[in-house]
């Protein structure tokens, strides 16, 4: 009851960006490969890879080694369930619902970390990581400008 109050109150839905597929996939892709080569880098090749699996300590530090960076590898997957939608009252990102009352004004920041470049959010609530987002300045500028 509560929640379809919450919704009738944030008013009709004026804009939506939703997750950049193609910048997932291919920070995912990166990601693995460096792990691939530092994981043959660290055992020296194939011949090295031998020496490592020639005992069962071994094999248990390299697939441990192995699955952390698998692991770090295909963190940017849990970005494709990410979804901002720009109401007339409030905003909804990733499933939580914030009135403009709670959150007060919006703006954007790109910043550069070597290669990679990161959009945020800016509210007074808190920032918001939307950088897997597909245009999410656009998004805001169809639902508020126009």
């Amino acid at each position: 009851m509560i929640r379809r109050l919450q919704e009738n109150q944030m008013g009709e839905k004026l804009a939506q960006a939703s997750p950049n597929k193609t910048k997932i996939a291919i920070c995912t892709l990166v990601r693995i490969c460096l792990v691939i080569v530092i994981c043959f880098a660290g055992v020296r090749g194939l011949s090295g890879l031998k020496l490592w699996f020639s005992s069962l300590k071994g094999m248990i530090i390299f697939c441990v080694l192995f699955v952390i960076g698998l692991v770090w590898g295909l963190y940017p997957l849990i970005h494709l369930r990410d979804l901002l939608i720009f109401y007339e009252n409030g905003i909804c990102i990733n499933k939580r619902k914030y009135f403009f009352s709670e959150i007060g004004t919006i703006g954007f920041c790109d910043y550069q970390t070597g290669i990679l470049t990161h959009q945020m959010m800016q509210t007074d609530l808190r920032n918001f990581d939307v950088t897997y987002l597909s245009r999410p300045k656009r998004a805001y500028n169809q639902a508020y400008l126009n």
